[in-house]
């Protein structure tokens, strides 16, 4: 029960920020989007007045290739449990 308690406090909490941060931001409900400023204008004659770029020359850059890739294969080997045909293949017998 304490815990539903803490979950409940912490998402009104975490609802409450978020509705300040939108307010603040201008998102909130009913508000009036604000007018864009004067000075976002912008004139076609300042674009005239750049300067042309200049030429740019560009070296090739040569790397070497990549070695070729190399594949390995391994091979486990797993020592027989012991039994069948190969029990007692030493010569030694057990004593009865």
């Amino acid at each position: 029960m304490v815990h539903k308690l803490a979950l409940l406090v912490a998402s009104l909490a975490a609802s409450l920020v978020l509705a300040v941060a939108l307010g603040a931001a201008g998102f909130a409900p009913g508000a009036t989007p604000t007018p864009r400023a004067a000075t976002t204008t912008t004139t076609t004659t300042a674009a005239a007045d750049v300067a042309p770029t200049p030429t740019v020359q560009i070296d090739p850059v040569y790397i070497a290739p990549a070695p070729p890739r190399k594949t390995v294969t391994v091979h486990k080997v797993v020592k027989s449990a012991g039994g069948g045909e190969s029990e007692g293949a030493d010569g030694a017998e057990g004593g009865d």
